[in-house]
C-alpha cells in the first residue's frame, strides 16, 4: 500500500494544475499524480486556443512565456458554411468569442510541459497506471486502486504481471476528463447529478503539415453549419499553429437523431469544403485524434465533490460552450481544489470550500451567463443561433428559464426510416480513411489482454441492427465496432483501435457497451495534438 496526502487521477491541465498549486502553496504536502497514458500528455487532446487570462494564478511570467506554443491568435474569423463550395463570413467576431492574443497550439505538449513543472515542484507524476477503483470507508473516499498489468485474455497473470496497487490519501482529486469512468460512477453512486444530464459532442481533429510556409501562423477560423443539418449542432475550426502546420477539427453533437450519420465522414466532408481547403490545400495529415467535449453547460454541472474526493476540469463539465473553451476552467478548478484542500484542518472535508471558491472564478461566472446557449440548439440550428445571440446581448439575462429537454444523448436517436437515410456520398471527401488516421494517432494496445469494451448483451445488438442499423459502426471514429456475418447478429469490438474517446459509452442507444480500463500505458500516444 502507498500513502500520500493528495492523489490526483489524471495528468491533464486540471490535474497538473492541482499538483502545481498544492506544491507551490505548501512544500509539506505529498502529491501523487497517476495517469493511464504512456507519457504525460499522451491522452490529452483539445483545439487548442488557451485563455491564459488567469494563468498567472498558477504559473510565473517566465513559465507562461515558455509555454510550448509557436503562435498567438493574430487574425480570427467565423464562417457559416452553407455547402461544400460556398460559405459566408460573419462580419464581426462577437467580443465574448474573440480569442485574439491567446496562445494556440498543442494541449498534449502543454500537458507535458506542466508535468515537468509539477515534478520540479516536488509532485510525483507517474504514467502508465490506470486507476480503476475508488476506495471508500464509512462513506468517505480514502484512496484508490490501480488496475493490474500483464494479464492475458483469459485473466491469467503473464511473466510481466504487476498486481493492483492501493493508494491511501487524505484527499482524492478526479481529473479524468469528459465521461471519466470513476467520475461517472461516483456521480451516480452519490447522487451528484446536475439539474440536467450531461451532453457531449464528439470532436475529431487532424494536424496538417502545409506544403510550404504560408506566413499565417496565429490565424484561426471557426465555422458552423454544413455538413451538419439544420437540426443538429455542429461546427469546426482551422488553427494555424505555426507557418507550416494547421489543426483542422470538427465537433458533432451526440444528441443527433439520424442513426445513419457518421461523424468521421462528416469531418472528411468538412475538410474537403472550400472554406477549409483555402487554408490547408496540398497539406499532409501527420496526426489524428478524437475526444468528447462536455457541452451540457451550467445546468449539467454535477455537485463536484463528495466526502474525500473533488472533481475538476472536464469531468465536472466545466466548458464554456459559447466561447468553445474549457482549458482556463480546468486550470482554475485545479487551483481552487488545491486551495480548498490546504485550507482544511484535521478531519475537515474540502468539498464545500472547493465549490465556493470555484463559483467565485471568472470562468464560472461566464458559464452561468451562457447557461442556455447550447440547449437552445435542441430546437434546431436557427433557433440556437438566435438564442446564443440573445444570451450575448443580454449578458445571460435572456432566456431566463431553463431551456431544452432533459434526455441523454442516446435517447435522441431515431429509428431507421424514411427520415434516417445516410446522407452520402459526400462530394470529394478529403484526407486519410479511418484506419489510416487511427495509425496516425499512435494508438497501441497489447491484444493479449482482456477486452476493455464489454458488450453486455449480444442479443441487444441484433435488435439494435434492426432498429438503428448498428450505429456504433458509424459513430466510432476508430472503426472499433464491426458487424460479423453470424446468425446471432452480435457485434465484434476490435479494442486495439480504440482512441479512448468513450463515444460508444454515450451514444449506444441501449447503453449496451461498458467501457472498462485497458492496462496502463495503452491507447493513443498524442505528442502534438
Amino acid at each position: 500500500m502507498i500513502e500520500t496526502d493528495v492523489l490526483v487521477v489524471g495528468a491533464g491541465p486540471a490535474g497538473l494544475a492541482t499538483a502545481i498549486a498544492l506544491r507551490r502553496k505548501s512544500k509539506a504536502v505529498r502529491v501523487l499524480v497517476l495517469d493511464k497514458g504512456r507519457n504525460p500528455g499522451s491522452h490529452v487532446l483539445s483545439g487548442a486556443i488557451v485563455d491564459d487570462g488567469d494563468l498567472g494564478d498558477l504559473l510565473t511570467p517566465e513559465e507562461i512565456a515558455k509555454l510550448p506554443v509557436e503562435a498567438r491568435v493574430t487574425r480570427e474569423s467565423f464562417r457559416a458554411i452553407l455547402s461544400s463550395g460556398f460559405s459566408a463570413k460573419i462580419p464581426w467576431v462577437p467580443p465574448m468569442m474573440s480569442s485574439k492574443g491567446y496562445p494556440v497550439g498543442s494541449l498534449s505538449k502543454i500537458a507535458a510541459y506542466l508535468a515537468q513543472i509539477a515534478e520540479k515542484e516536488g509532485a510525483a507524476v507517474m504514467t502508465g497506471y490506470a486507476v480503476t477503483e475508488l476506495v471508500e470507508e464509512n462513506g468517505r473516499v480514502v484512496g484508490a486502486r490501480t488496475g493490474a498489468k500483464g494479464v492475458d485474455k483469459a485473466g491469467r497473470p503473464k511473466s510481466n504481471h504487476l498486481p493492483p496497487e492501493e493508494i491511501r490519501a487524505r484527499a482524492v482529486v478526479l481529473a479524468e476528463g469528459g465521461a471519466g469512468i470513476l467520475t461517472d460512477k461516483l456521480i451516480a453512486a452519490k447522487g451528484l447529478q446536475g439539474a440536467k444530464p450531461q451532453t457531449y459532442a464528439l470532436a475529431i481533429k487532424e494536424l496538417v503539415e502545409l506544403p510550404k510556409p504560408d506566413g499565417r501562423g496565429g490565424e484561426v477560423m471557426h465555422t458552423f453549419g454544413w455538413p451538419a443539418d439544420l437540426a443538429t449542432y455542429g461546427g469546426g475550426f482551422v488553427y494555424h499553429v505555426s507557418d507550416v502546420q494547421a489543426m483542422v477539427g470538427y465537433a458533432y453533437a451526440l444528441d443527433y437523431r439520424n442513426p445513419a450519420d457518421d461523424p468521421f465522414e462528416l469531418f472528411r466532408a468538412f475538410k474537403g469544403s472550400k472554406a477549409v481547403q483555402d487554408h490547408v490545400r496540398g497539406g499532409k495529415t501527420v496526426a489524428y485524434g478524437a475526444k468528447l467535449i462536455p457541452e451540457g453547460g451550467y445546468y449539467a454541472v454535477p455537485k463536484p465533490y463528495a466526502p474525500g474526493v473533488l472533481i475538476v476540469g472536464d469531468g465536472a463539465g466545466l466548458v464554456d460552450t459559447l466561447r468553445i473553451k474549457g482549458v482556463h476552467m480546468a486550470f482554475a478548478s485545479g487551483v481552487c481544489a488545491a486551495e480548498a484542500i490546504l485550507a482544511c484542518g484535521p478531519g475537515e472535508d474540502p468539498g464545500e470550500r472547493y465549490f465556493e471558491r470555484l463559483k467565485r472564478t471568472r470562468g464560472w461566472r461566464e458559464l452561468k451567463r451562457v447557461r442556455n446557449v447550447r440547449a437552445g440548439f435542441q430546437y434546431g440550428v436557427p433557433a440556437g443561433v438566435a438564442m446564443a445571440g440573445f444570451a450575448w446581448m443580454t449578458r445571460g439575462a435572456f432566456p431566463w428559464w431553463r431551456v431544452g429537454s432533459a434526455e441523454e444523448d442516446r435517447a435522441a436517436l431515431a429509428e431507421l426510416g424514411a427520415a434516417a437515410k445516410r446522407r452520402a456520398p459526400w462530394p470529394e471527401p478529403v484526407g486519410p480513411d479511418r484506419l489510416t488516421d487511427v495509425f496516425l494517432s499512435g494508438t497501441r494496445h497489447d491484444e493479449d489482454q482482456p477486452c476493455h469494451l464489454r458488450i453486455a448483451d449480444p442479443a441487444a445488438c441484433a435488435v439494435c441492427r434492426e432498429k438503428f442499423g448498428a450505429p456504433c459502426t458509424r459513430f466510432c471514429p476508430a472503426e472499433v465496432y464491426r458487424t460479423p456475418e453470424t446468425a446471432d447478429g452480435g457485434m465484434q469490438a476490435d479494442f486495439s483501435n480504440c482512441l479512448h474517446c468513450k463515444t460508444c459509452k454515450i451514444k449506444c442507444p441501449y447503453g449496451n457497451i461498458e467501457w472498462l480500463f485497458p492496462q496502463g500505458g495503452e491507447g493513443p500516444r498524442y505528442t502534438r495534438m
